[in-house]
């Protein structure tokens, strides 16, 4: 699999699902970051097509569609994963949601990780339900902890977490030395008169990432007449970026499970949104992995809805598991050789679009 690599030259606009309408003042929409794999895909498909002699507006042709795929819900020849962040050389992570700490200091502190408790609990999911517990046995184990929202860490600290470590202090990383919002002012411009449309003032937030950040996504597929180096129109606004393909691995973390007890523990870490009917329930199956659901953390939603150029108006916007949900699984001895060819693989609907990336970790 090779990577595509995005490289802002401006600020970025990825517009969330609150609604843009005139006379609905909102303080300015802000954009929702990291943006969705439709984004990427679609302003790398673009640049292919005009690869392979498309001008830059209307219908592809028969020959480009057979390449490129058309607009359904997997793609038949070509598979992308991600985007992940990347600072530098090296992708970065949403610190899982197994993860608690303190904020007391610049980076997270006493971090601990959550797993499935040892007691059940009878709740309107079912009767013995494992909720979620620290890995650690102390009374005061929760207290002053919380969800590290806004933090990430590096690759290393995060195949850490898939070993069932924690990650040291020098892996972790605060959003603000990632990217930082900007706020935006515009007017609506009549085209045909070149004159601007009264009452038609917006705000927005825009992304600017820092010098070193870029976007990255895998793919995989006949690449040929796939352009080395392209200038491509990114986001909303038509922002301009850099997209380069390299032969770089998209990420070089490793599976890990374990055995205990006569069983086979693997954590499912989703690294991109999850697009799934329905979400994960105890001792059922899962987007076909091995084994049944034993728990989850789960961070709050994330509505991703999509441009339907057909249409040429805004998809339905549909619910997903957000990246750094973790799911727990129990399989079978039997299953582990299944298990670690799940890793760095895509699941749930839409899945060679770039949803649903997964990395395999262990819990104790």
């Amino acid at each position: 699999m090779d990577t595509l690599i995005f490289e802002p030259q401006d600020t970025l606009f990825f517009r969330d699902g609150r609604p843009f309408n005139q006379g609905e003042g909102n303080g300015g929409v802000e954009s929702q970051f990291p943006p969705s794999p439709l984004t990427l895909v679609g302003a790398a498909r673009a640049a292919w097509a005009r690869a392979m002699g498309w001008p830059g507006r209307g219908q592809w042709t028969d020959e480009i569609r057979a390449k490129l795929g058309g607009d359904d819900d997997e793609l038949e020849k070509l598979q992308f994963s991600g985007p992940l962040l990347f600072k530098g050389d090296e992708p970065v992570f949403p610190t899982p949601a197994c993860l608690i700490g303190k904020m007391d200091d610049a980076t997270p502190s006493d971090v601990v990780r959550l797993k499935p408790s040892s007691g059940t609990m009878r709740c309107d999911m079912g009767n013995a339900i494992l909720l979620p517990a620290p890995d650690v046995r102390k009374d005061d184990a929760l207290e002053g902890r919380k969800l590290l929202s806004g933090w990430w860490i590096t690759q290393e600290g995060m195949q850490q977490v898939l070993y069932g470590q924690t990650p040291e202090v020098e892996d972790w990383i605060h959003q603000s030395d990632l990217w930082r919002l900007e706020p935006k002012v515009g007017i609506a411009i009549d085209r045909d008169k070149g004159t601007t449309n009264d009452g038609m003032l917006y705000s927005t937030q825009h992304v600017r990432l820092h010098s070193d950040v870029s976007l990255a996504m895998g793919i995989e597929g006949e690449l040929d007449e796939f352009p080395e180096r392209a200038q491509v129109a990114l986001g909303g606004e038509a922002r301009s970026a850099w997209l380069c393909k390299t032969t770089d691995p998209l990420h070089s973390l490793e599976p890990a499970v374990k055995q205990a007890g006569g069983a086979l523990r693997y954590a499912v870490h989703v690294l991109t949104p999850l697009a799934v009917e329905n979400p994960p329930e105890p001792d059922k199956a899962f987007c076909d992995l091995p084994g049944t659901v034993v728990s989850a953390c789960l961070p709050r939603a994330q509505r991703w809805g999509g441009w339907d150029s057909i249409a040429k108006e805004p998809a339905a916007m549909k619910p997903h598991l957000p990246p750094g949900s973790v799911i727990f699984m129990e399989a079978t001895p039997e299953d582990e050789k299944q298990v670690p060819g799940q890793h760095g693989k895509n699941i749930g609907r839409r899945s060679s679009w770039g949803f649903g990336l997964i990395a395999i970790g262990q819990w104790n």
